[in-house]
């Protein structure tokens, strides 16, 4: 799990995925996400009203292999920290692999 009880109320993640990839794994954690504008994403789940934008940032060199990266801002508004926490437990389940 990415955060427990003191799960924030916003976020800034750095991550290396594809953007086709993100809008895919947020689409089957929030099946009910709007995207109000290009690159914004938002909703309310599990009694949290939230937003996420992505920012194109500078991509990982390994050698050969260049991993696209995005820079995440995530804010969740909810009315106990519970309730944020569960959200943060969703979208940790989709997108922390391989043990994160």
């Amino acid at each position: 799990m990415m955060f427990g009880d003191q799960a924030p109320a916003s976020a800034r993640l750095d991550m290396a995925i594809t953007r086709s990839e993100f809008v895919r794994q947020l689409k089957t954690a929030f099946p009910a996400l709007q995207e109000p504008a290009p690159d914004e994403f938002s909703g309310e789940d599990l009694g949290c009203q939230w937003s996420i934008r992505l920012q194109p940032t500078a991509p990982t060199r390994l050698g050969l292999i260049v991993l696209e990266r995005w820079l995440a801002e995530i804010a969740v508004q909810a009315k106990t920290p519970t309730q944020r926490q569960l959200w943060w437990q969703r979208f940790s389940a989709h997108f922390q692999k391989g043990g994160g």
